[in-house]
């Protein structure tokens, strides 16, 4: 793998390793492959074999992501675990944001663990949004604006129609499942992790975090949220 200062933007993030469990990781709607860096680097370091591509349309401009379709998203999702799957026995999906709702969509494939980070099922936490304007006003409308100027009307619909559609996957997950959640998330209601939590099968637990937005792996707490990751992870490589 690159490192930091030696990527290009929107890239594809590829390690391989001699460890036979593989990580499978996805950004979310409208993102890039840097959102997923800092996690992807660490399980690295750790010897697994990662994979986290970069999903059609994303990456480049807003041209390219209005012209792609959530059937679209999933079947790189699918490529990436043929992909990874050539390299690994056992394999654990981290799905960040609308990453989340691609994991959920692989189900059938049988993961050996699921993680969902940030993962929408209710959206745009009003009460957080108003906190933030109201401690940074300039700061936070700017941003906000932006978000909104960047998603295409079509690519949004596309993601209203996979989360439409994956919402009752959740329920036919019966692998080890981590979910995380920011509670100060303005994006992703926290409402999200406790339904994905209540309607998986499996073994699971919920880590909740207090701060760190959104981009939960760009913040201050990315080293914290790795560290958990990588606990979870360890143990279902070290299981027999």
């Amino acid at each position: 793998m690159k490192n930091q200062g030696d990527h290009m933007m929107g890239e594809e993030l590829m390690e391989r390793s001699a460890k036979d469990t593989g990580i499978l990781i996805f950004h979310g709607f409208g993102g890039e492959t840097e959102d997923v860096r800092l996690l992807a680097e660490s399980l690295a370091a750790c010897g697994y074999t990662v994979e986290a591509p970069l999903l059609p349309g994303h990456g480049t401009t807003r041209r390219d992501l209005a012209d792609t379709t959530y059937f679209d998203w999933i079947t790189s999702a699918e490529q990436a675990y043929i992909r990874i799957s050539a390299k690994s026995n056992r394999i654990i999906a981290v799905g960040f944001s609308m990453g989340g709702l691609l994991t959920a969509n692989l189900w059938n494939y049988g993961f050996a663990g699921i993680i969902t980070v940030n993962t929408p099922v209710y959206y745009w936490n009003l009460k957080n949004i108003i906190k933030n304007l109201l401690s940074d006003f300039r700061g936070y409308l700017g941003k906000y604006l932006n978000a909104a100027n960047c998603s295409p009307i079509a690519s949004l619909v596309e993601f209203q129609k996979l989360l439409f559609l994956t919402k009752p996957m959740f329920a036919n997950i019966t692998s080890r499942a981590l979910i995380i959640q920011a509670m100060d998330d303005d994006t992703v209601h926290h409402r999200s992790a406790d339904y994905i939590y209540g309607k998986l099968c499996g073994e699971k637990s919920l880590y909740r975090v207090a701060d760190g937005g959104h981009m939960l792996f760009r913040s201050q707490r990315g080293p914290e949220i790795c560290g958990v990751i990588e606990s979870f992870v360890q143990k279902i490589h070290t299981q027999k």
